[in-house]
C-alpha cells in the first residue's frame, strides 16, 4: 500500500499536470453547485433564449410554492380552531370583566358624593353593589360574544388564503433574503460538498489515467 502512494506520488510530480483533474474537479464541483443554488432564485424575471424561457425555480413556481406552504402550515401548525384556542387560553373574559369593575370604580369615584347627605357614608357599598350588578350583566354578555367570535372565527377565518395572501406579496429578493438568513450555512456545506465530490472524482481520474498509461 505505502509503495502504491509512493508511485503515486512520483507519477505526480513527473507528469504534474495530473493536478490539474483534481483542480479542475474541485471548481467544477463547487461552482455548479453554487450556479444551482444561485437558479433557485436567479434570474427573477424570466429571460427568453431562443425558443427557451429562463427563470429561478422560486420565483416561476412561487404562486404554488406559496399555496403549499400556506396549506400545510394551516393542516400542521395553525388552523383557525388553534387560534380560537389560544384565545380562550388568554382567559378574554377574566381580562374583561377586570377592567369593567375599574371602569366602574373610575366612574362612581370620581362623583362627588359629599354633596349628598347621608350618601357619602355609603360610598363603599353602593360602589360594591353597582360593580356587582353591571359585572353579572357584562358577563352574560360577554359569554355569548365569544361563543359568536369563536365561531365566526373557526367558520369564516381562512388561514390558508391569509397565509398564502402574505406569502405572495413579498417580492421575490425578500425570499431569497428570508432564505439565506434561515439556511446560510446549509448553502455553504452543499457549495463545499461540490468541491469535495469534485476534488474525489479528480482524484480517481488521475488514478485511472496513471493506471492506462
Amino acid at each position: 500500500m505505502t509503495r502504491y502512494v509512493v508511485d503515486i506520488i512520483q507519477a505526480f510530480e513527473e507528469n504534474w499536470e495530473y493536478a490539474l483533474f483534481p483542480l479542475l474537479g474541485t471548481l467544477i464541483g463547487w461552482g455548479t453547485n453554487w450556479l444551482a443554488l444561485k437558479m433557485l432564485f436567479r434570474p427573477r424575471k424570466p429571460v427568453n433564449i431562443g425558443p427557451y424561457k429562463l427563470q429561478g425555480l422560486i420565483p416561476s413556481r412561487r404562486n404554488v410554492l406559496s399555496g403549499t406552504i400556506a396549506k400545510t402550515i394551516s393542516d400542521e401548525l395553525l388552523s383557525s380552531e388553534d387560534i380560537v384556542q389560544a384565545m380562550e387560553d388568554l382567559d378574554i373574559k377574566k381580562i374583561a370583566l377586570g377592567q369593567v369593575n375599574k371602569i366602574v370604580r373610575k366612574k362612581l369615584e370620581s362623583q362627588n358624593f359629599q354633596e349628598v347627605p347621608g350618601v357619602s357614608v355609603f360610598q363603599d357599598t353602593i360602589i360594591q353593589t353597582v360593580q356587582s350588578i353591571v359585572y353579572n350583566q357584562v358577563e352574560d354578555s360577554i359569554d355569548d360574544f365569544l361563543k359568536d367570535m369563536g365561531d365566526h372565527v373557526s367558520g369564516n377565518l381562512d388561514i390558508v388564503k391569509l397565509i398564502e395572501s402574505k406569502l405572495k406579496s413579498l417580492d421575490d429578493k425578500r425570499i431569497e433574503d428570508i432564505v439565506n438568513e434561515v439556511s446560510r450555512r446549509e448553502l455553504k456545506h452543499i457549495e463545499r460538498l461540490g468541491a469535495i465530490l469534485g476534488f474525489v472524482i479528480g482524484c480517481l481520474q488521475v488514478v485511472l489515467v496513471w493506471q492506462i498509461s
